[in-house]
């Protein structure tokens, strides 16, 4: 057995990620703030692991201790035992960095990865009572609630996307004042997915290098069934679940792609406002912010009503986009889908095998 090279082979993630793997985030906890940044460039904490025995897991079942992880584990894959806690340190310092410079978070996050389906679901059950049917329901994958991943092993390459899908959500949970709304909080979830394996047999994380999503994105595509911007930032992955599982499978391309055009789209035009947007979002200042840039009283008053109903997650899907992009979503659905177009053309995927960014997408669009 060995640990694979590609992220998104059957990936996961929130309610339905790929043709496999499932995963939902409950939430249900507002983030401290964080604390220290992290060097994207130390690998100190992969030695600093210790093993003990978990007895409430069965035989041969484990905690293993990391500097910023507890994880908790009856996988029987030897191999991949060894390596997630070494991923899931390596996904943290993606997750502070990728983007821009993020704060750690401030406690130790737990990590459960059960052996079988059977007894991920009698923790659950345990653990979430009368809400756990929802998520027994899902086909395969886990979910997050409290920074807290409840997932279970269903193969090397599957278990480690979703391992660092929802490490993003766990992420996020824990350090994040005022959540994300939830197109961008899918988004970046499917780009931290990402990674290869290098020759040391170490993860190496790449935002580009998912195969899976750029998959579903070229078919959207081909078949002309890309979902509009609008749509995208109005609807939960909930609402097109209902629409069927292919669907579903577009959104989350959709936003995976949506998150490398904020990033990288246009020269890099809107990464220092997605940045100003995380940062917001540790501090707790989204909604202040939307409030300052209110034109009107009317306007104010329906935002605080929205807010106080629900945080970020209450508001049109729209409003957080327009005021971080730029007021002209029109525009913004323009650049985005000629993004996408370039993103699909013939030789691209070469590229995100490589974990690289398509050459068709570098210099301005053609207007």
């Amino acid at each position: 057995m060995g640990v694979g090279g590609c992220s998104g082979s059957g990936a996961s993630g929130s309610m339905a990620m790929t043709r496999g793997p499932w995963s939902s985030p409950l939430g249900g906890m507002r983030g401290d703030g964080g604390g220290a940044l992290l060097d994207p460039n130390d690998t100190s904490a992969d030695t600093q692991i210790s093993v003990t025995e978990w007895a409430e897991g069965g035989p041969r079942a484990q905690q293993i201790t990391t500097p910023h992880f507890t994880i908790r584990t009856s996988i029987g894959n030897q191999e991949l035992r060894r390596f997630i806690p070494i991923f899931l340190e390596r996904g943290l310092r993606q997750y502070t960095n990728a983007i821009c410079r993020l704060p750690g978070p401030n406690r130790a996050l737990e990590t459960y990865i059960f052996g079988s389906r059977d007894s991920w679901a009698k923790f659950t059950r345990k653990r979430l009572g009368s809400d756990a049917d929802i998520y027994l329901g899902l086909g395969r994958g886990g979910y997050t609630t409290k920074s807290t991943a409840v997932l279970y092993d269903i193969g090397p390459n599957d278990t480690l996307t979703i391992v660092a899908h929802e490490g993003w959500h766990q992420y996020s949970q824990s350090v994040f004042r005022e959540e994300l709304p939830v197109w961008l909080e899918e988004g970046i979830a499917t780009y931290m997915e990402g990674f290869r394996v290098d020759e040391q047999r170490m993860p190496v994380f790449a935002a580009w290098r998912n195969f899976e999503r750029f998959g579903e994105l070229r078919e959207a595509v081909r078949s002309e069934n890309l979902i509009p911007l609008r749509d995208l930032l109005e609807r939960s992955p909930q609402q097109f679940l209902g629409n069927g599982k292919d669907r579903l499978l577009v959104y989350y391309a959709q936003v995976w792609a949506l998150t490398h055009f904020l990033v990288d789209g246009l020269e890099g035009r809107h990464r220092a406002q997605l940045a100003e947007l995380l940062q917001d979002a540790v501090r707790g200042t989204i909604s202040t912010s939307l409030l300052a840039a209110a034109d009107d009283s009317e306007t104010r008053d329906s935002l605080q009503r929205a807010l106080a109903r629900g945080g970020i997650r209450a508001l049109p899907g729209p409003m957080v986009a327009s005021a971080y992009f730029g007021q002209n979503l029109e525009q913004l659905a323009r650049d985005y889908e000629d993004f996408v177009q370039r993103l699909c053309v013939r030789g691209s995927g070469d590229a995100i095998w490589r974990g690289q960014m398509p050459a068709s997408l570098r210099g301005k669009p053609v207007p």
